[in-house]
């Protein structure tokens, strides 16, 4: 390692391949030599400096404060100086020294004397002017001076002298990244690939991990002594020229709704839609304080209209209600709008677009906006929402810390501003957009570890040591400030093995950064409404390790990402597993009662936002194309307890069935789980949404584009007007499935049955008809023993997770009917389809 953090530039490129911390999770065929399954970031201690990493300050508070404490990695200790540099005792410590020895160490002093001396005063001018660090070096201006617009000179020769040392690590630097180079090329030729040689070396630009420590904040100009009446003047002459800088802006009063004839929702379907959004929503974007917000809710029902309300909070409310009936099941009417829909568009119509006052409640507002959107597969309004609640959060100086604010004001602005920087991170990932917030803007501290009830006006009251409630947003926030450095790695065809090593490290210091119970080693039960913060880093690891799957990049880099992103999948399922237990007994003890599985599905239903269900088709999708039936069977009970309540999931279940059946075709015609590696057709088809990233996508290379494609005509469920823009917007989208599209495939029980067959025969061979799943009852209804056994209790040993079910377990959906088939499925299609056989 040099003294930048770089790694070691001789490093092998599979030097990380096989470095999980435990074996693969069940694997339902052996695997071929070179094919191991290992490849995550939780390692054994070795080879990288990263692994010493310290938390971020936020989870280290958040640990001081009562949190559970990290599970502890081995770390390897880094060198105590530059390399390059020896330790002052070994300069000078031999007996008897010559003459010439002596002469030698007298300069050697001498020059140590001198480098102290110039260690004083390393700065140019400007820089020791204004007490800030220089980076200057005998080629370069500093970037202070640059900025500026000044010259970056030295009054002493000895200060100028100081910055060969400076020099020496952009050298190193410089020389690492050649041999970055040379290594690159070596492989290339090693690996057969000589007509990439030619190729010019792509422009990658160097990773900069997320510091862990807090960023060194400008002081503020200082206080100037009777200036209250410069500040009026200012504030006075100043109107229509500027306003002032947030935090001392005046605001006027709010204007209230003036609609007083307007009806509210009845109250107790405001109450159920309203403790689904605290359930859902709310568990990982806190935005809003909620004791405040239920006050003012009661006080609405109370007086019995929004006669005195403000108008923006009408807004919220809405959206509020919009969000929460994201928990409720999809009418099936298709020609009526939804109720979320009807709730959202009163939401947007209450919102005064030519209003120059904006608030924190405009955020949330617009937050919420998109996330319904998004929920409800609409991308592009979601994308719009959420642009707007970025820029009206720097409209109002949410990304920086600048205050003073009282504490209540202070925490919930953070709260937003991290729900709102959480939720940019997220969809850019998932939708492959650029990200619309610059880490160099932001200067937030992270929220603070507590329940809302905890936030006063007079101050935030601690809990007592140990009861702190796990926190999503903060699990969340230390994995998505790496996304903008993940998203870096994406401008270059291939990510090489130093960049994955280097990610992997970092990724390893978060998870050792966790309380319990999110780290992957935690033998805690995990609820399942806290499965996708838990799953973020491994959403977080997919979208890095999957680049490589491309056709730019050679045989060996497909092959090994292949390897981590089925170990991401194998990781995801083992989270999953943990939230069947039961918390209150251990896995060895009793057995998964259909009271507990109907328990474990609704509170999966009321987590689960969409873009953990492409996670999860994601994970599948690589998980069947190894034959690791096992892990992806235990990934579609989570699939198959979702349904149809997010659109995405019909979609993913869809193009899952499809895929099966090809992946049944070439098995039953001879082709082996290697053979299937090196099928482009079916890495395409595995490589699932890449294909729908402008960066990532190269099925689409050589196909018609713009007027040349064929247009096809939308599809009409029902009939639509311009009252209704939602219910008019879905039907002429071409992304929208048909009723028929909806039905045909099945359903995930028809999935599962397929998984459980593979699992039992993985080259899809069998003949005849294999025998039917008994007819299952509800779980509410089910007579006792006929639920599945229990899964084998987990080894005490951290090689490995929990077995996952066995084969032929019940689905936890609790939408099944008694013939096990999906809500959202066919029946006759779905129990026509047990035989692979059938089939084919």
């Amino acid at each position: 390692m040099d003294g930048n953090g770089q790694p070691p530039p001789g490093a092998p490129p599979s030097a990380h391949r096989n470095s999980g911390p435990y074996a693969a999770s069940i694997s339902s065929h052996g695997s071929a030599p070179g094919h191991a399954h290992g490849a995550g970031p939780y390692a054994a201690p070795d080879q990288h400096p990263l692994a010493n990493m310290p938390a971020s300050p936020a989870v280290m508070q958040a640990h001081m404060n009562g949190m559970g404490q990290p599970f502890p990695y081995p770390n390897v200790p880094s060198s105590a100086g530059p390399a390059g540099l020896m330790a002052d005792q070994y300069m000078n410590d031999s007996p008897g020294i010559s003459p010439t020895h002596a002469s030698a160490a007298a300069l050697s002093a001498q020059q140590k004397r001198a480098y102290r001396q110039r260690r004083k005063d390393p700065s140019c001018d400007a820089c020791r002017e204004r007490k800030v660090k220089c980076d200057a070096t005998d080629m370069s201006s500093c970037s202070e001076c640059s900025s500026r617009g000044v010259k970056c000179q030295f009054t002493k020769e000895t200060n100028r002298r100081m910055s060969s040392i400076k020099q020496v690590q952009d050298l190193e630097k410089q020389l690492s990244m050649a041999k970055q180079q040379i290594n690159q090329l070596r492989g290339m030729l090693q690996d057969g690939g000589a007509s990439d040689v030619n190729a010019n070396p792509p422009n990658v630009p160097a990773l900069q991990l997320p510091e862990t420590t807090a960023k060194e904040r400008r002081p503020a100009p200082p206080a100037l002594e009777a200036f209250d009446e410069v500040r009026k003047n200012i504030r006075t002459y100043s109107k229509g020229i500027f306003k002032p800088p947030p935090p001392y802006r005046q605001f006027g009063p709010q204007p209230t709704f003036s609609n007083a004839a307007h009806a509210l929702p009845p109250k107790h379907v405001a109450d159920r839609l309203i403790a689904h959004y605290r359930g859902s929503v709310h568990v990982y974007a806190p935005h809003l304080h909620w004791p405040t917000f239920v006050q003012e809710y009661e006080e609405l029902y109370r007086t019995g209209s929004f006669q005195q309300c403000r108008h923006i909070w009408v807004a919220l409310f809405y959206a509020v209600l919009a969000c929460g009936t994201l928990m409720e099941p999809v009418s099936k009417d298709t020609s009526e709008e939804s109720e979320g829909a009807q709730y959202l568009n009163k939401a947007v119509s209450s919102v005064n677009t030519w209003s120059d006052e904006l608030t924190v409640d405009h955020v949330r507002v617009s937050l919420l906006c998109s996330i319904y959107f998004m929920e409800m597969n609409l991308r592009s309004p979601g994308w719009v929402w959420l642009g707007a609640a970025v820029r009206i959060s720097q409209d109002i100086g949410l990304h920086t810390d600048n205050g003073p604010y009282p504490p209540l004001e202070t925490e919930m602005r953070r709260r937003v501003w991290w729900s709102v920087y959480n939720w940019d991170r997220i969809i850019s990932l998932e939708i492959g957009r650029p990200l619309l917030i610059d880490d160099d803007d932001c200067d937030v501290s992270e929220p603070v570890p507590v329940d809302d009830d905890c936030i006063r006006p007079t101050g935030i009251v601690m809990p007592p040591p140990g009861q702190t409630i796990p926190s999503g947003l903060l699990a969340v926030i230390p994995v998505v400030r790496t996304t903008a450095q993940v998203k870096k790695c994406f401008k270059s065809p291939t990510v090489a093995a130093s960049t994955l090593a280097m990610c992997d490290e970092h990724f390893k210091s978060i998870m050792a950064s966790w309380p319990d119970p999110y780290p992957i080693q935690s033998q805690a039960p995990l609820d399942p409404r806290l499965l996708t913060a838990g799953c973020s880093l491994q959403t977080q690891r997919f979208f890095l390790y999957r680049h490589n799957l491309s056709p730019a990049c050679r045989q060996s880099e497909r092959r090994d990402a292949l390897d981590r992103c089925v170990s991401v999948a194998q990781d995801t399922a083992h989270y999953v597993q943990r939230t069947l237990q039961h918390p209150s007994t251990s896995p060895g003890q009793g057995y998964l009662s259909p009271g507990h599985m109907a328990n474990w599905a609704g509170r999966v239903r009321t987590m689960c936002p969409a873009f953990f269900c492409t996670h999860l088709w994601r994970c599948e999708l690589v998980l069947c194309l190894r034959g690791e039936f096992a892990a992806a069977l235990t990934l579609s009970h989570v699939s198959a307890a979702i349904g149809d309540l997010r659109k995405n999931n019909v979609g993913c279940g869809r193009f899952l069935a499809f895929f099966l059946d090809k992946l049944i075709g070439r098995l039953r015609a001879g082709a082996s789980f290697q053979n299937l590696e090196l099928d482009e057709e079916m890495l395409a088809y595995a490589s699932g949404d890449m294909q729908g990233c402008a960066d990532d996508a190269w099925a689409w290379t050589g196909s018609e584009t713009g007027s040349k494609l064929h247009q096809p005509q939308a599809i009409v469920n029902g009939t639509g007007g311009g009252e209704k823009p939602a219910l008019q917007a879905e039907q002429l989208s071409t992304s929208t499935l048909s009723d028929r599209e909806v039905q045909e495939w099945g359903g995930w029980e028809h999935i599962q049955r397929t998984l459980d067959q593979l699992l039992q025969d993985p080259q899809g061979q069998g003949q005849g008809q294999p025998p039917r799943l008994q007819s299952q009852q509800p779980p509410n209804q089910q007579a006792p023993g006929t639920y599945p056994p229990p899964p084998p209790p987990p080894q005490p040993s951290s090689l490995g997770p929990p077995p996952l079910p066995q084969p032929g377990s019940q689905s936890p959906n609790p939408n099944a009917n008694s013939n096990g088939s999906s809500s959202n499925g066919n029946t006759n299609g779905a129990a026509g389809r047990i035989s692979i056989q059938d089939i084919m």
